[in-house]
């Protein structure tokens, strides 16, 4: 056993140190990463970290092992690429999906918003289907904590994930995890090229050639330079808040005074896509591709589309093809229970 931990821990150093090929375009530096998807190059941009991040920015775990951006070129620009919405686990209706499409794997590129994992009933089968399709993908907030979870026992050693009420010592986080934490049945059982696959992961991800940037959650539009976005923000928001900030916060109704009321109570919220239409620092050619947000379904803007439908809660999984913005859907029954029973344990 302790061979295999200072294998796996020589593993993550290497991999801290795969960066390679510097290059610089228009003033931006690029750095390949070590990995290229067959199809098309896909280099790491520079900052790694947020340049200047906002006053609201959180701590990032020094087990994160994060990449801000990347930028992928398909080699072929007339390819098929299906950015996908969150999976959840649910690895049927992925295949289906796939399958309805008639997705090509030497020929069609597929990108997933992140939250491959968690909650579905086969996290690790979706994590190895992604994989073995290279298929792109940006990190969850579901991601996160199961790699950060995975990082620490890779660095300290299984028998240091313990005892499960404590907490994991990450510094000031914005959401500290025990060691019972529910991402960690899946972490002991992750393996290494997995944890290597979601670590390549950054997130956000840019393609140029279809003017697409894809993230988890979604960007803050009052920031002109992406590299200034908090990373924790970028995963979890669903919408901006009253201070102007972006938030986990879902809208549930409105006051008398007709302002927008947020889950947790907050006042004034509004949906970041609209504040984003309106921003001046989008960018107008620029669509911003994103999921996490399963409570507004697929939402089609001009600057925006959210592909999170829910799967998981037993509504649907969706992709979009980027050159033709066809929208494709699978049905996904068969969770209903599993949802109601963890529901009914939060309570």
């Amino acid at each position: 056993m302790k061979k295999q931990e200072t294998e796996n821990a020589q593993k993550l150093a290497n991999a801290k140190d795969s960066k390679i090929d510097t290059h610089k375009w228009d003033n931006t530096q690029y750095t390949a990463t070590g990995y290229n998807p067959p199809l098309g190059s896909l280099l790491i941009v520079e900052p790694t970290k947020p340049r200047n991040p906002p006053a609201y920015a959180y701590d990032i775990s020094p087990y994160a092992n994060l990449t801000m951006l990347k930028s992928y070129t398909p080699h072929d620009p007339s390819s098929r690429v299906f950015v996908m919405g969150d999976v959840h686990g649910c690895l049927d209706e992925m295949n289906q999906l796939l399958e309805k499409i008639g997705f090509e794997q030497h020929k069609d590129i597929l990108v997933m918003v992140g939250d491959l994992i968690h909650r579905g009933p086969d996290s690790i089968g979706v994590v190895k289907r992604a994989k073995e399709l290279n298929a792109l993908c940006v990190r969850g907030n579901h991601e996160d904590k199961l790699i950060r979870l995975k990082t620490y026992e890779l660095q300290h050693g299984i028998e240091a994930m313990g005892p499960p009420k404590s907490v994991v010592p990450e510094g000031n986080v914005v959401d500290p995890m025990k060691f019972k934490n529910k991402h960690n049945v899946i972490a002991k059982v992750l393996e290494w090229d997995d944890y290597e696959y979601l670590v390549g992961c950054p997130l956000i991800l840019d393609i140029p050639m279809h003017n697409a940037r894809i993230v988890h959650g979604g960007v803050d539009p009052a920031l002109d330079d992406i590299f200034d976005n908090d990373p924790w923000s970028v995963m979890n928001m669903r919408d901006i808040d009253g201070n102007n900030q972006p938030t986990k916060e879902k809208i549930l109704t409105q006051n008398e005074d007709s302002e927008s009321i947020g889950s947790e109570g907050s006042i004034g919220i509004k949906e970041w896509t609209e504040v984003y239409a309106k921003s001046d620092n989008k960018d107008n050619d620029l669509v911003v591709y994103y999921g996490h947000d399963a409570s507004k379904g697929l939402v089609i803007k001009e600057n925006s589309v959210g592909l999170d439908t829910g799967c998981v809660h037993s509504r649907s999984l969706t992709v979009i093809e980027l050159n033709t913005k066809t929208v494709t859907q699978v049905d996904c029954p068969g969770h209903e229970k599993e949802d109601k029973k963890k529901k009914k344990k939060k309570e």
